[in-house]
């Protein structure tokens, strides 16, 4: 009997570069192009995640943003604390509301970058494989 393959990270970049290019990300400069005057290249690279549960697989792209200047403006990304966890659940109950959870995939993809860079597309673009690609 032939043994099927996990492909559960490979399904999981094929969605995630999907979405990405749902939002046209990224504007594709072809193979062999130069970096154009003014802007800084990056490199970028696949994230892999299981969640809790065990079953929930993810697979996120992420820049290494080392490689850009610190912004100007606060860069600090909150955690809610358990205080406010605690607080909000007591004023639902108390005010018999129903509370929801969730998750907000590839929120960032919602706003444009401020610094001008562009990456080398490698394995995981596929066909854009060593295409520069400037990022929106």
């Amino acid at each position: 009997m032939l043994k099927m393959a996990n492909t559960k990270w490979c399904d999981e970049e094929i969605l995630e570069l999907s979405q990405i290019n749902e939002y046209s990300t990224f504007e594709d400069q072809g193979a062999d192009t130069k970096v154009p005057e003014g802007y800084k290249k990056i490199h970028v690279h696949m994230v892999y995640d299981i969640k809790h549960d065990g079953g929930c697989h993810k697979a996120r792209l992420v820049a290494d943003g080392h490689l850009t200047d610190s912004p100007i403006e606060c860069v600090y990304s909150s955690v809610v604390s358990l205080r406010a966890i605690r607080l909000v659940t007591f004023l639902a109950k108390l005010n018999a509301l129903d509370l929801w959870g969730t998750d907000i995939g590839n929120a960032y993809l919602e706003s444009y970058a401020k610094e001008k860079v562009c990456i080398t597309a490698e394995e995981e673009f596929r066909e854009q494989k060593g295409h520069l690609l400037i990022i929106h």
